[in-house]
């Protein structure tokens, strides 16, 4: 009996102890784990800084000059000369029925009443660029072509004649074209009407405005 009651209070403690200790167990808490971007967001880098590139050249390319004489021509031994000028009265393209001789003599170039003539001009670098080159022991400007800014304000065609006695030339119309590079309203052409000139009239200034467009 003693034994009995032994063993049962042996295994009631035994049971009792294990049953405390299972319930002070309690199970790990899971962590919670915070992940982390190892790489930052990319920022936009800002665009570089582009410088803008020069405009391109605007020189005179060509000049021409077209007269149409009216009733009344011109000789053969009178000289023309025809200047295109920017709005500093700088020689942009020039015309000249001189001889290319050491010889004296005429012009064979009559201009009978109605005929119409067209003269290529030449071109003139007649503007100082600011900057020098030395020829021999002497240092001279470097001079460069008119350019379509020269004409930013307006221009001139001065048209004048050297007659050998007396002349009178009437010019029903002339006109002048001349273009620029990289101008995309070239060629330009400006038309003057009803020009008379004479031995007591040798010149005459013909003017465009910026527009290119004449000035009666």
């Amino acid at each position: 009996m003693n034994t009995k009651f032994f063993l049962l209070i042996t295994t009631v403690f035994l049971a009792t102890h294990l049953f405390a200790q299972v319930k002070a167990v309690r199970p790990l808490a899971k962590k919670t784990v915070v992940t982390t971007s190892a790489t930052k967001p990319l920022i936009n880098p800002k665009p570089a800084k582009t410088e803008n590139p020069p405009p391109k050249p605007t020189d005179l390319q060509n000049a021409s000059v077209s007269i149409i004489s009216g009733d009344d021509g011109k000789d053969n031994d009178t000289y023309l000369f025809v200047d295109l000028l920017d709005n500093n009265k700088r020689v942009a393209a020039t015309y000249n029925n001189v001889p290319n001789s050491t010889f004296p003599s005429r012009p064979n170039d009559e201009f009978y009443a109605g005929a119409s003539v067209s003269l290529p001009m030449t071109t003139e670098a007649s503007i100082p660029t600011t900057q020098m080159k030395q020829a021999g022991g002497i240092l001279i400007p470097i001079m460069r072509q008119a350019t379509l800014a020269d004409f930013n304000n307006q221009g001139e065609v001065k048209i004048r004649i050297q007659p050998n006695g007396h002349d009178t030339w009437k010019l029903q119309t002339l006109s002048i074209t001349f273009s620029f590079d990289n101008d995309n309203n070239s060629p330009h052409k400006i038309t003057w009407s009803n020009i008379v000139l004479s031995q007591n009239n040798t010149t005459i200034d013909l003017l465009f405005d910026k527009n290119f467009n004449p000035i009666q």
